[in-house]
């Protein structure tokens, strides 16, 4: 690398170490280590997601950008915004997501580099109308077209890329970090027991399949709960609906839980449950892998990508009965059949899916981008 430090800038993002999502987290793990690697980075948030404020963390300058908010205009209002102001001061435009993918080619008019990184396929989401599909789908068809570089986070999305005009791409995972076991502590959650529970873990919206768990929770009537952990962004009517449907004492929601009680769920969990129906490559599913859990999770390519074929119970999508069944044959099965699985999934996780990994290729290709 030469003697200058390569300028990065994100955005895309509503802000890392401030609200749940795979984008954020991504981010949360990857900007810090581009710092370690000589990166100068700044993340530019949407100032109602980011409680740090304008500072740097983890050697990573957070700043914020004003937007609309709402549900279809914030992503796009704040990289409008974002993008021709980070070119003031950095050598590459690095956005994430399909809607800010749009604002590509503002870079290079500008003079510099841009990289997109596709999540996932955001216009197949059950929340968007019809010409917010087209608009997400249609934007992400320019980011193809207009970046310097794009990174897809599957191998299963390569061929659209490709097909969609993407001259130079390449498959980089997310990562996950190490999980570092917790201690159970029954003050913190008092209706639960180690080992007593199913996991769930992730952003309550529609395509996570959560209202076929519930369904699933519901007729399987087992003494073993359902946990649901998380929060949502303009889902209120979804979640509303979810929590009236769901059995009291067969589903539990904690709400959004970080750090230490985070740790805690995964370290205790009987099994990771995982119905979604639509996914990049799940950061969530990863945690759970690399927490050493037995997984139930949906058939998707995504999901299957990352546990590789080692998921205890592979499940049709919306198949309540499939789902039902699986759920009484986890809490059936031997503790030792159970650690088996984990064991195995850990390794994965460990193996393929190293934080440190992303990083070097990452970096990598900011070296080519930038012509160093």
């Amino acid at each position: 690398m030469s003697e200058r430090h390569l300028f990065v800038a994100m955005a895309g993002l509503r802000s890392p170490w401030g609200t749940e999502g795979g984008v954020e987290a991504h981010v949360a793990a990857l900007a810090p280590r581009l710092v370690k690697r000589g990166a100068h980075v700044t993340v530019y948030c949407r100032e109602r997601y980011n409680p740090h404020g304008n500072c740097y963390r983890e050697g990573v300058r957070l700043a914020d950008v004003p937007t609309v908010y709402s549900r279809s205009a914030e992503a796009f209002v704040h990289t409008a915004i974002t993008a021709p102001r980070a070119c003031l001061r950095h050598d590459i435009v690095h956005l994430h997501a399909c809607g800010p993918a749009l604002f590509a080619a503002v870079p290079r008019v500008l003079g510099r580099r841009s990289v997109v990184t596709l999540h996932g396929r955001d216009w197949e989401r059950d929340k968007w109308g019809t010409a917010a599909r087209a608009v997400l789908k249609g934007s992400a068809r320019v980011g193809m077209r207009s970046a310097d570089a794009v990174i897809s986070v599957s191998n299963e999305l390569l061929p659209w890329c490709r097909e969609e005009g993407a001259q130079h791409v390449e498959a980089i995972p997310n990562g996950v970090e190490p999980h570092e076991p917790v201690a159970w502590d029954p003050a913190i959650f008092p209706m639960l027991r180690p080992g007593g529970y199913f996991l769930f873990l992730g952003r309550l919206v529609p395509e996570k399949g959560l209202d076929t768990l519930v369904a699933a929770a519901a007729s399987a009537r087992l003494a073993m709960p359902v946990v649901i952990t998380g929060g949502g962004t303009y889902t209120a009517g979804f979640v509303g609906r979810l929590r009236r449907e769901a059995p009291e004492e067969r589903v539990i929601f904690t709400g959004p839980r970080f750090g230490l009680e985070k740790r805690m769920l995964l370290s205790h969990a009987r099994a990771f449950v995982f119905p979604s129906r639509l996914e990049g490559l799940p950061v969530a599913l990863l945690e759970a892998m690399a927490a050493g859990l037995p997984l139930l999770a949906s058939d998707i390519p995504a999901n299957h990508e990352a546990h590789g074929g080692l998921a205890g119970w592979s499940l049709p999508v919306d198949d309540v009965p499939a789902w039902a069944q699986a759920l009484k044959e986890a809490a059936a099965a031997s503790p030792e059949a159970l650690a088996a699985s984990g064991a195995a999934l850990r390794e994965r996780a460990e193996r393929h899916f190293g934080w440190e990994a992303t990083a070097d290729r990452t970096m990598a290709m900011y070296e080519r981008v930038a012509g160093r």
